[in-house]
């Protein structure tokens, strides 16, 4: 169990040019994918297993926990599509370092802001061991020579029923009104050291 959390390394990445799509769309999509392939059930009884289910929101789909989850507790690996393109947009994407993006699966994907979060994601690098890709690349600072894991944690007691929300950390530039309504609410969703360029 860690004792603190260092800030995020990573962001949510924010829409910059045409080629966003709606999250209603982009959600359908995947609805999509699911039932062509018959494993929405399957899905949702891992994903209750785990004590979390998908619902909805004020703002669209969101995460809750059906069950108590302790603070300092590893939620799950946020795993998804590594993208390396400039010009690629998603509301969901988190930035990696090296200006990669990841998209995320459900059910991290439906992960909300909240100014007063209850979660926090941090970036871990390993070094991967023969036979992992590492082999035969000679720089060991390359993608292929190290091993990413985004890993949900806890920062606080999380009741069942309670929506897991994690803080965007958008730089000003990308910065939206927020209503997540926490008594602390920045009234941007905004990186907080970036706040006082929308407010000052």
């Amino acid at each position: 169990m860690l004792d603190s959390f260092p800030e995020p390394r990573s962001s949510r990445t924010k829409l910059r040019s045409r080629k966003f799509r709606s999250d209603d769309a982009a959600d359908e999509e995947a609805t999509q994918v699911l039932e062509r392939s018959h494993t929405i059930q399957p899905a949702a009884t891992a994903l209750a297993k785990r004590g979390l289910r998908v619902g909805r929101t004020r703002v669209g789909k969101g995460l809750f926990a059906t069950k108590k989850i302790v603070d300092g507790s590893c939620i799950g690996e946020i795993e998804g599509q590594v993208i390396n393109d400039d010009e690629y947009v998603s509301r969901y994407a988190f930035d990696l370092n090296g200006g990669e993006q990841l998209e995320p699966n459900a059910p991290f994907r439906f992960v909300n802001h909240s100014c007063e979060p209850n979660c926090a994601f941090e970036l871990f690098s390993f070094p991967r061991m023969l036979g992992q890709g590492a082999a035969n690349n000679s720089n060991p600072q390359s993608s292929a020579a190290v091993k990413r894991q985004l890993l949900l944690f806890a920062i606080c007691d999380i009741a069942a029923g309670q929506e897991l929300t994690i803080d965007y950390n958008w730089p000003a530039i990308f910065a939206i009104p927020c209503g997540c309504r926490a008594t602390a609410c920045r009234g941007w969703i905004v990186t907080p050291k970036d706040l006082p360029q929308l407010i000052g």
